[in-house]
């Protein structure tokens, strides 16, 4: 149904996550999400060995089509995503997913 806050129903929203080789392909990547949708770029973070991961936020049928048009991307290879239409709320305690994203202290491009 979606979280009670102020006694007004507010959306759940999606989470996109998709993971590339390289920078230049997360940035390709982050700029075909924002564009293909109304979602909301989350992150994109360096996970080690030049892999990359971009996490959007956004209503489920949005990010869907994000990911979907990532997917599509000529010589952008995604090597993995996942989209999770409700994700509980103790998720955003655990990850990086709420937005907005306060990124790690030690993050450096």
């Amino acid at each position: 149904m979606g979280n009670v806050e102020g006694g007004m129903a507010m959306a759940v929203e999606a989470v996109g996550m998709v993971q590339v080789l390289g920078y230049p392909a997360a940035l390709a990547v982050a700029d075909t999400l924002v564009k293909a949708a109304q979602v909301t770029l989350v992150s994109c973070e360096g996970i080690g060995a030049g892999y990359w991961t971009v996490v959007i936020r956004g209503e489920v049928a949005d990010v869907k089509a994000a990911v979907g048009a990532a997917r599509s991307l000529s010589g952008q290879a995604v090597i993995s995503y996942q989209i999770i239409a409700r994700p509980d709320g103790n998720l955003e305690q655990v990850l990086p997913i709420g937005v907005p994203h306060q990124p790690p202290e030690d993050f450096l491009l």
